[in-house]
């Protein structure tokens, strides 16, 4: 299969962007973003505080550092704070002074999403009720205005001193806006007035299609699309493409009729992103489930096609507050029914603060950014031409490189999309056109399901490379040399060229010295347990990150305590929240009774539990603690977060209602589920374990 792409680069100016009003270290031209002067890839990982116990916070930044992101994101709900006109709530889990001045502490930028209105899964989108019940919310409506200035006026007063262009980067106004630009306008004047200053004004640039001079235009993309209302696996439709289009048709969907993607539109601004989806979270009537290369597949695809800002959303998974139904649903006039507590999103570290494997596999993307080639953003991203845009069309490879104008890049390419079977490509041969050159990249064979990416003409200390079969994430100094750290292309024997010949390179730690620099080249696996930590390779099992100097470690141990538990029926319990199961099949009622010291020396306990149920509830009591819309027939639990409960009763409820065939209970799952079954039983209850060793 011969490839011609053909490199021609826009031209890089500054643009008439007034995106910012104040001055900081951050910049940005037509291209790309910049920082102290220099170009700069944003790796935007939302976490929502206030969807977090505060105790976490802390660790769960670090672990997003850990996996690569740079910057956090965050909605600020105005129902979570002013529910009741005047009466402001920023406590506890809510306390987003204390949530930037950690941010601060440990050099975290982060991204302000304030609404007014948000989404967010939130109930009326995070409008109080009596916003919500207005007429002209959304809208230059005075009335509704004056009440948007109260927030966040109110929300100023405790960001203030955080808003000086390091701590809050970004500002996002509301979200999904379907009417005119104008109200935007309105916000961003109000906002300004209150005292609000940043670096980036931003929307979303669904649905309007767009761009404005006064606001970053931000893309997004999923892995699926749980608001469909149909009941069947969707079909392909490019959503792992490499691929020029920049926006695409379904995000946001569920809420109002999207126009169609269209290339060529944000050519001129650089292209960014908040809503490129590693996860998803499920609806009561869909329920995809998000594997490893789900996780993984967006984020590459958006990267391989040139994002210079690379928001996910979620990055970290979170839940709803318990005190009252906070979660979006019908009842609410919204299309989808969601869980009322578990807001997991299948996220790359999961709303216990675990490291998932694609959390393990997008930090080798992101390295890649950090320590191999921070200068990424001058390489811009060139495309052969596609022979058609049916996403059902798996004669042709998607792919395209990343090069600067002297010929040097990286060659990506992919076979992957959520519910299509690609074959094969045999004899692969890309030439790429530079105005000044010709660069041809060797044969070689795709297999299916494949997602990599290697580079082409680069120097590596004073050797040169014609190409490096491998995908790159990281140069490091170690004891004086420098060691140049690769992960294997899936299906593709690692082997380089120099001007010396080419070379077999060889899967281990060990790696092969070629002219002055040691080339590492690690199986996928193991790459998978490889982290860069203040500048030092560092493999280990479990969840990592560091703090202050220490490397943490939270692991699963072979310790099983299930024998010192007791998982049995119950009788039936008076119970609230039963319609918020959503089905019609009758209940099933356990009783789970935990040792009263169960946490006492632990770190935390893990209890994993198979689950043919639709839904689930915990309770402590009368009290919902947590609750699960079944996905792949597993249901975990993590013990530390409920230690409150645990403290004044040892003994949770758990009720459970079933699938069935036919009315609200009868949904689309991606793994199938029996009906009419309640089955749930504990499987193990693990010992998890922290370790710090100082570096």
């Amino acid at each position: 299969m011969d490839i011609s792409i053909k490199a021609e680069p826009k031209p890089v100016e500054a643009g008439d962007f007034h995106y910012g009003n104040m001055k900081s270290a951050y910049g940005v031209n037509t291209q790309y973003f910049t920082k102290d002067g220099e170009p700069y890839t944003v790796v935007a990982g939302e976490m929502h505080f206030s969807r977090c116990p505060r105790a976490r916070w802390k660790s769960t930044l670090l672990k997003m550092r850990d996996c690569g992101i740079n910057t956090v994101s965050t909605y600020v709900f105005w129902n979570y704070h002013e529910e009741e006109k005047g009466v402001f709530n920023f406590s506890g889990d809510r306390d987003v002074a204390a949530f930037l001045t950690l941010c601060r502490a440990i050099q975290m930028p982060c991204i302000l999403r304030i609404g007014p209105w948000c989404h967010g899964e939130v109930v009326r989108g995070g409008f109080p009720k009596r916003i919500n019940r207005m007429r002209g919310k959304r809208t230059d409506n005075p009335k509704y205005l004056a009440e948007v200035r109260e927030f966040w006026t109110g929300l100023y007063k405790e960001v203030a001193s955080f808003l000086d262009g390091e701590t809050v980067i970004g500002i996002q106004l509301e979200n999904e806006y379907t009417g005119k630009t104008s109200h935007l306008h309105t916000l961003r004047k109000i906002a300004e007035e209150v005292g609000f200053q940043t670096p980036f004004f931003t929307m979303t640039a669904w649905p309007s299609g767009v761009p404005d001079r006064e606001f970053l235009p931000m893309m997004g993309g999923y892995p699926d699309a749980p608001w469909s209302l149909g009941k069947k696996a969707l079909g392909p439709n490019n959503r792992f493409a490499i691929t020029p289009a920049k926006t695409e048709d379904e995000i946001g969907a569920d809420l109002h009729k999207n126009k169609s993607a269209r290339q060529g539109v944000y050519d001129h601004v650089p292209y960014a992103s908040c809503e490129t989806g590693p996860g998803n979270q499920v609806t009561q009537h869909r329920r995809p489930f998000i594997s490893e290369k789900d996780g993984y597949g967006v984020g590459f695809a958006k990267f391989a096609s040139g994002v210079q800002w690379l928001g996910y959303y979620m990055f970290c998974g979170g839940r709803n507050p318990n005190d009252r139904p906070m979660q979006e649903s019908r009842r609410t006039g919204y299309p989808n029914n969601y869980s009322l507590i578990d807001y997991d999103f299948q996220a790359p570290i999961s709303r216990y603060g675990e490291c998932r494997a694609h959390g393990d596999r997008l930090r080798l993307l992101h390295l890649f950014l950090r320590a191999f080639d921070p200068r990424i953003a001058l390489k811009q991203a060139f495309f052969p031409k596609w022979k058609s845009s049916d996403p059902t069309d798996i004669s042709f490879l998607k792919c395209s490189v990343r090069a600067d104008e002297s010929g040097s890049g990286y060659f990506f390419a992919s076979t992957y999309e959520k519910g299509l079977v690609y074959k094969d490509f045999h004899d692969v041969r890309v030439c790429v056109d530079f105005s000044e050159k010709q660069v041809k990249l060797p044969s070689i064979d795709v297999q299916a399901g494949a997602m990599f990416f290697y580079p082409f003409d680069l120097t590596l200390g004073n050797t040169h490379f014609e190409y490096i079969l491998a995908q790159p994430i990281a140069k490091l100094s170690e004891n004086g040399e420098m060691v140049c750290w690769f992960a294997e292309c899936e299906g593709i024997a690692p082997r380089c060229k120099t001007d010396d010949g080419e070379f077999d390179l060889p899967l281990g730690r060990g790696g092969v010295k070629i002219g002055d620099v040691r080339i590492v080249v690690l199986s996928m696996e193991e790459a998978k347990r490889f982290h860069v930590i203040r500048g030092k390779a560092f493999f280990a099992d479990g969840t990592v990150y560091c703090d202050d100097g220490t490397v943490v470690c939270e692991c699963i141990t072979e310790t099983d305590l299930k024998k010192e538990i007791t998982f049995t029926p119950c009788a039936h319990k008076s119970l609230p929240y039963n319609s918020y199961l959503f089905s019609r099949g009758r209940r099933a009622y356990y009783e789970l009774r935990l040792p009263e010291n169960i946490l006492e020396n632990r770190f935390d306990v893990r209890l994993e539990f198979d689950f043919e149920g639709l839904n689930l509830q915990v309770f402590s009591g009368t009290t919902l603690i947590d609750d699960y819309f079944n996905i792949d027939g597993h249901f975990v639990l993590y013990l530390r977060d409920y230690a409150q409960y645990l403290r004044k009763n040892p003994v949770l409820t758990l009720r459970t209602a079933p699938k069935t065939r036919f009315g609200v209970s009868n949904v689309y799952n991606e793994i199938p589920l029996p009906l009419h079954s309640n089955a749930l039983s504990l499987r193990h209850a693990w010992e998890v374990v922290e370790t710090r060793q100082a570096l």
